[in-house]
């Protein structure tokens, strides 16, 4: 029987990457998940691909029309941050799993569980992404609320704070210059960009019994970046 036998998992930004990832493994283990992204096209192709253990549903988490501006604020100084740019990232990020966490935990069954998105960059102040930093601190620090709000029904929530995975993001990031790669492995102890089943593993483990012990907390999950 798999760590996630006879269960539903609701996965937001569930067609590629981490979320991709987090999908294939969750099924792996004996769970039906539902998967949503902004794109149907998206939807149909992961959906297609991950068997009928699978549902797709269309949907953006930050409610908003649209999140071209996300683009632009990759790596904006402070004082150049428009407020439309705030908004998109703190929309997605803050927004998107407070709301989506109080539309869902009515639908939970009493001892479920949740694993909030964060990353370390919320504990660091990496300059040119204070907008980001801030929204992903603001994560980690709802799941500790949502751990003492909702201890009368035993549901735990936690935080997955990836560091550099191998995801589209990333290769963006890096410009696909092998260089800048090289100059990221070389401040991971463990000598390797993630894998999004690496980062999937930590979220399996917050999500199912084996971390019934852990609430509230932080999982970091960054081959010891920030952690040395």
């Amino acid at each position: 029987m798999g760590l996630m036998e006879g269960r539903l998992a609701i996965i937001t930004a569930g067609t590629a990457g981490i979320g991709r990832a987090v999908a294939e493994r969750f099924i792996a283990e004996g769970a039906d998940v539902v998967i949503t992204s902004p794109s149907q096209a998206e939807i149909d192709e992961a959906v297609a691909a991950l068997g009928e253990h699978a549902i797709g549903v269309v949907g953006d988490a930050s409610d908003l029309g649209s999140l071209a501006v996300l683009v632009d604020v990759e790596a904006t100084q402070i004082v150049d941050t428009t407020p439309e740019q705030y908004d998109a990232v703190m929309g997605l990020n803050v927004r998107g799993s407070f709301f989506t966490a109080q539309g869902i935990v009515p639908l939970m069954r009493d001892g479920g569980t949740i694993v909030l998105t964060s990353s370390i960059a919320g504990s660091n102040g990496g300059q040119g992404h204070a907008t980001y930093n801030a929204s992903k601190a603001a994560v980690r620090s709802l799941a500790r609320t949502l751990t003492a709000e909702l201890r009368g029904r035993r549901i735990r929530a936690n935080a997955i704070s990836p560091g550099p995975t191998a995801t589209a993001g990333f290769a963006k990031f890096t410009g696909g210059d092998p260089a800048v790669e090289r100059a990221i492995v070389d401040m991971l102890p463990v000598g390797h960009v993630g894998l999004p089943s690496e980062v999937a593993a930590a979220v399996l483990f917050l999500a199912s019994d084996e971390s019934s012990y852990v609430a509230g907390a932080e999982l970091v999950v960054d081959g010891g970046m920030s952690q040395v």
